[in-house]
């Protein structure tokens, strides 16, 4: 049943030239991507094995040790070689949480009072996947630094930090207390892993077949739409301090601390 639905989609262009294969073949294939390329590359590439009916996928250990003992196509089971990247997708700017950057100064009298507030920040930077666990703060740092493929041609704060430190005198109202926060600009950078084909074999009873594209369509370079890791960082001005926006917030206290 899957294998049926999952036929009627339309293979389409993506990062890097890469062909989308979601709902285009059975199974997974967000996981499958997510799976493959999670592995070690050995030097000659990182390996996988899909059953064309089913839609299972299989690392290469696991088809050696569960489906045959030899890396060769057996029925359904077709099999792959090649390489993962990681591809730019696209890039947008958003508001990051709002926190509080300062302590709660509060006034128990009955007329303002004015107090220095000592407001601190540090940048963040961090990076999710849409599918499997957490992303190794290694291979974040690896994709998002350009060293495994991303563009890298984009000014964002992607292990830039910056501090700041602000002193400011504010208004305390009576039995109120205030405090200050800060509202981080933030840019993420979102990258589609992608596989380059090397080999791709199969064998459907008349001998084994080996091509060079994905399911021999003429695609050399697959990915998965659904399957995205985003690289979220806080936007640092041309001076190098963060950029964003402070605020002040008012609470009120009990009035019975407070004095009439």
């Amino acid at each position: 049943m899957t294998g049926l639905l999952a036929g009627a989609g339309t293979a389409s262009a993506g990062p890097a030239g890469a062909t989308n294969i979601r709902g285009v073949d059975p199974g997974d294939t967000d996981r499958m991507i997510e799976r493959l390329c999670g592995q070690e590359t050995s030097l000659t590439g990182v390996y996988g094995a899909l059953n064309v009916d089913t839609g299972e996928f299989k690392t290469r250990d696991e088809y050696l040790r569960d489906v045959f003992g030899l890396w060769k196509p057996a029925g359904p089971w077709e099999l792959f070689r090649g390489w993962c990247g990681y591809a730019e997708a696209s890039t947008w700017s958003i508001k990051g949480d709002t926190v509080r950057t300062s302590r709660w100064i509060g006034n128990k009298g009955s007329a303002d009072d004015k107090e220095t507030f000592v407001s601190s920040y540090s940048t963040k930077t961090f990076a999710k996947k849409s599918v499997g666990g957490s992303i190794s703060l290694s291979l974040a740092k690896s994709i998002f630094s350009g060293t495994v493929g991303g563009s890298a041609g984009y000014e964002w704060g992607w292990e830039k930090e910056s501090r700041f430190e602000t002193r400011s005198e504010k208004t305390v109202p009576p039995c109120r207390q205030v405090a200050v926060t800060w509202t981080p600009y933030q840019r993420v950078v979102r990258v589609n892993p992608v596989f380059h084909v090397e080999d791709y074999e199969w064998n459907k009873g008349d001998g084994d077949r080996t091509v060079h594209s994905w399911r021999d369509r003429g695609y050399r370079t697959i990915y998965s739409h659904g399957y995205y890791i985003d690289g979220i960082s806080d936007k640092l001005l041309p001076s190098g301090q963060p950029d964003g926006r402070e605020d002040k917030i008012e609470e009120r206290l009990d009035p019975k601390s407070c004095t009439e």
